[in-house]
């Protein structure tokens, strides 16, 4: 890992920003990042918002974009990505109603396929985003293993390393399985204790350096800085930065 491989989930900081972007995004740039994943954000033109990342020195990097929004004008979200320079768009989630049966998931496979084929006529590339139930069982399996044995090649994969790891999974292991097309990770730290909670990066309970390592070995190309409820938002995005920093190189 690369310090210029490290980036941050700006969904970690959606709250400060729905009152303030431009602010946020400045607190960004002082805390030392220059790349970040577009999620979370409050409804913005996309020259806009193209604007304050340049005036910033941040660049896109991904785009969370719901399948809904794909079903619903994927050459829309195509246009925007263009306009904010973003190379990747990551579906963040799959409806319980496309998650029922395999039948559903291999569906849900083909159609995220459809989507990655209209998305590389832009030039963009489409991923896949993992949370904890696609570890869970179904009709004998997982969502997870569907998903693998069914998703196009050329689809890609953003592991979410602390989700993994409360759905059962070890990070370092999935990232080993799934190494010919894990292209992200989501770095957030697991604290300890009963409850599942995330925590910044190197204070928490999974084994970062491991976790690097396998990354690195995997050809992973973003370790992106994220999580859904930090205590300090803007001094934890530091202290995981500044943690990821004494492990690149």
């Amino acid at each position: 890992m690369r310090e210029d491989q490290i980036a941050l989930q700006l969904y970690t900081l959606r709250r400060l920003a729905a009152d303030d972007l431009a602010g946020t995004l400045r607190s960004v740039s002082a805390a030392g990042y220059r790349s970040v994943e577009v999620a979370g954000l409050p409804d913005i033109a996309p020259a806009e918002l193209k604007r304050m990342l340049d005036d910033n020195g941040l660049q896109a990097v991904a785009s969370h974009e719901g399948i809904e929004r794909l079903r619903a004008d994927a050459g829309a979200v195509a246009g925007r990505l263009g306009e904010i320079d973003c190379p990747r768009v990551i579906v963040p989630w799959m409806p319980e109603a496309d998650r029922a049966t395999h039948a559903d998931v291999r569906a849900f496979a083909a159609e995220l396929g459809q989507h990655a084929r209209r998305m590389a006529e832009d030039g963009i590339r489409l991923g896949y985003h993992n949370h904890d139930f696609e570890f869970g069982s179904l009709e004998g399996s997982t969502i997870w293993d569907v998903l693998l044995a069914t998703l196009a090649p050329e689809i890609e994969l953003e592991l979410d390393v602390y989700w993994a790891s409360v759905g059962g999974r070890d990070p370092v292991a999935e990232i080993g399985a799934i190494a010919d097309r894990v292209r992200l990770l989501h770095m957030k730290d697991r604290a300890s204790g009963p409850t599942p909670h995330d925590a910044p990066v190197g204070e928490g309970t999974l084994p970062i350096p491991a976790i690097v390592d396998a990354a690195r070995s995997a050809d992973v190309e973003w370790f992106i800085v994220e999580q859904d409820e930090p205590a300090d938002p803007i001094g934890d995005i530091a202290t995981s930065l500044r943690y990821l920093r004494t492990l690149a190189g």
